[in-house]
């Protein structure tokens, strides 16, 4: 008979895992809390037109995300563009993709620019092995290679930009791989899928459900326990038995629904979750020329601006023009706590005072949505705290954002992940049905530090044997 196992959460990556779970024969059985499926890709109507909550796009080399949507049959739904990053910074709007753009950023002084340059070139083609940033702080190695006044003026609020405040936590090796994967000194190509990610959510629950598989919204895991052997959960009133469970929930939520002797096994690394508050401006008229700009500005209460109309066509949305305001924040903060009107007024406030040309007029909505458990701040040295695919001798298994350093949050380290975490499953069951020992078992699902020494060519963090190589993009939250 075949295994049950459970897969709890119905994000992306609960949903590739549960497919990639049926592609190896398995029977899975998604437990998702909410009335609809797919976690931070969920939508929202607006005048009877489907729009993203988040900001989401993708990247040409994506491979595992471009790899399963060829798999779904949804390739051709795709649109690729090529987009830029902007700068506000001193009451100035810069561009910041190209050697050029950096020698007229006149923010900083000729010799600061000239050593950006340099900089850039250092850590992208000088920096063989990143592996030993791992334990170096992300501000000192930055202010070392750049110098202070340029870590002020350009990093700190790239950084701001992604992990808020806890920025500094962050170790140095994230960020070489970020910057020797994203574009690589080429030309930044970004892409959307026709219909948003709901479309993907939706054809992977056709594929678990025709694969023999169940998907069961409005069902929240309440508690968990570990039988040695299988997996007991408890949701929607009942106690049901697996073969083994995959979690995507954040680990803190995992730890507070765990049982028993599980319970005392959770991984929880030293790791606090960024929330983010994001406010979805639908305006009749474009803002600028830039995908993604980053703002240093006491007038704008954001820490970047998203115009995710430069990927997707305007006659997908209605003619409308979408741009996202974002504030990645701990959920317990005053900026997370800050109400909804609040948080539309100051978008718009915002966008007028910073962007002439731009007019409250136009706005036809603003949007608030929040999300307390988005961006993981890394802390130095996390390697050594990330978690493995199981969790002790169990046959509970993670995949969750938690274990994605030092890959970026995005859809397509999701799916990279439940691609993981799936081959550990079946390593494992595998295993026990040819009457392997546990420490072989625990040979074939652990993943120990040694694999993360990657060169060029494979994206930080995945198993080089597995994984061709990733350049993933800071599309969350």
């Amino acid at each position: 008979m075949q295994p049950r196992i459970a897969v709890i959460g119905g994000g992306i990556g609960g949903l590739a895992s549960a497919y990639f779970l049926a592609q190896r024969g398995y029977r899975p059985v998604l437990l998702e809390a909410s009335d609809r499926l797919g976690g931070l890709a969920t939508h929202f109507e607006h005048d009877g037109v489907a729009l993203d909550r988040w900001y989401h796009v993708m990247l040409d080399s994506d491979a595992d995300l471009c790899g399963l949507l060829a798999e779904l049959g949804l390739s051709d739904r795709i649109t690729w563009r090529q987009t830029g990053m902007g700068f506000y910074l001193g009451g100035r709007l810069y561009g910041f993709n190209t050697p050029a753009d950096v020698l007229r950023f006149r923010a900083l002084p000729l010799a600061d620019r000239l050593r950006t340059g340099l900089g850039a070139l250092y850590v992208t083609r000088g920096v063989r092995d990143g592996l030993p940033l791992d334990d170096v702080p992300v501000g000192d190695w930055l202010r070392r290679i750049f110098g202070r006044r340029v870590f002020d003026q350009i990093w700190a609020p790239l950084l701001r930009a992604k992990f808020g405040e806890r920025f500094h936590t962050v170790p140095a090796y994230w960020v070489w791989n970020t910057l020797t994967r994203e574009k690589n000194g080429s030309q930044e190509v970004k892409g959307y899928l026709r219909g948003g990610y709901a479309v993907l959510a939706a054809a992977l629950q056709d594929a678990i459900v025709r694969a023999g598989g169940e998907v069961q919204l409005r069902c929240p895991v309440m508690a968990l326990e570990s039988d040695g052997d299988g997996v007991w959960i408890e949701s929607d009133g009942s106690r049901t038995r697996y073969d083994a469970a995959i979690s995507t929930l954040p680990m803190p939520l995992l730890a507070g629904v765990a049982r028993g002797a599980i319970a005392g096994a959770i991984p929880l690394p030293d790791l606090a979750y960024q929330g983010v508050v994001n406010a979805v401006v639908v305006a009749r008229q474009p803002l600028e020329r830039f995908y993604w700009t980053i703002v240093v500005d006491p007038r704008f209460p954001f820490q970047g601006v998203v115009e995710t109309t430069h990927v997707i066509p305007t006659e997908w949305v209605g003619g409308r023009h979408l741009i996202y305001l974002m504030n990645y924040c701990d959920k317990e903060s005053e900026l997370y706590a800050r109400s909804d009107e609040t948080v539309r007024r100051q978008a718009i406030e915002g966008l007028c005072a910073l962007y002439p040309r731009f007019t409250s007029s136009s706005v036809e909505a603003v949007h608030v949505f929040r999300a307390p458990h988005v961006e993981p701040a890394w802390t130095i040295g996390y390697l050594r705290q990330r978690p493995a695919p199981r969790v002790g001798a169990s046959r509970l298994y993670l995949c969750t954002t938690a274990q994605a350093y030092p890959r970026v949050t995005a859809w397509n380290t999701s799916v990279a992940l439940a691609r993981e975490t799936v081959g550990a499953v079946h390593a494992d069951l595998a295993a026990r049905s040819a009457g392997a020992g546990i420490e072989e078992r625990d040979r074939l699902t652990s993943l120990p530090r040694e694999r993360f020494r990657l060169g060029r060519g494979h994206g930080g963090g995945v198993p080089a044997t597995q994984y061709r190589g990733l350049r993933t993009t800071t599309q969350h939250p």
